[in-house]
Formats: structure tokens, sequence, C-alpha cells
């Protein structure tokens, strides 16, 4: 990453419409000659972006995060972006929707299921016992 002021948005906030071209749309804000931020930025930090954008977490609760959400446009949007841009996304690793198949498998199976160990449970965390001290 250059030493320079890096902008961090949700993609779909400058100007989005989620119609599929808002990842390429911000790539010509940030990089066209002309466009009033062209040049500005040296890099952008992008915000989730994963399928689905709008869940209860604003983005932070992924159904799937191998999949861009298709409102914003694909994987080559942002491969195009990174060519023009240094780009860091928030892969947010660590959060998941209640909605992606993996919790469902989970709260199915519970700890028979494949994926039991991406969830945490009060009693793992708290195996004395959550107090409010």
């Amino acid at each position: 990453m250059k030493n320079q002021v890096q902008l961090i948005t949700y993609v779909d906030r400058l100007g989005g419409r989620r119609d599929g071209a808002d990842l390429a749309r911000l790539k010509r804000l940030l990089t066209e000659p002309g466009s009033p931020l062209h040049g500005v930025f040296g890099g952008v930090h992008l915000l989730p972006f994963f399928h689905a954008i709008d869940g209860a977490d604003a983005g932070f609760d992924p159904i799937d995060h191998t999949q861009v959400d298709p409102r914003l446009g694909g994987w080559g949007d942002i491969k195009a972006l990174t060519q023009e841009l240094d780009v860091m996304a928030d892969v947010i690793v660590n959060h998941m929707s209640s909605e992606s198949p993996q919790f469902r498998d989970y709260s199915e199976k519970g700890e028979a299921s494949a994926h039991a160990g991406l969830f945490l449970t009060l009693d793992a965390v708290f195996p004395d016992g959550a107090t409010e001290r």
C-alpha cells in the first residue's frame, strides 16, 4: 500500500444503484481523468461486498464469502479495480449470516456438523458461566 490517503467505503455508497455496475462506477469515479476524485486517494478499503450486502448488519453478515453481491458487480470488477488502485478488502471472516448454509447446518446438526468449528457457543467462551462482571 502506498503511504497515501485511503478511501474507506461501502461500494454502493458513492453513487451506487445496486444495478450490477457499482464496482465499475466506483472505479471510474476514483481513476478516470476529469472525475472529481481522480488522483485523490492512493487506494480504497472496501467494506463488506459479499453476498448479501443488506443483511441485518449492513453487510457484516454475509451468506456467502465466495460471492460478490451481484448487485455491486463481480470478481472481475474487483480485479479491474486492483489494476488501478491499491485495494484492501474487509473480508470479515469472523462474521456470517444466520442464513448461511454453514450456520444452518450447524443449527441442525450441532457438534456433528462439518462446520461446528466455525461457531462459538456461550459455554465454550465462558466455561465457568458468564456473569455481569
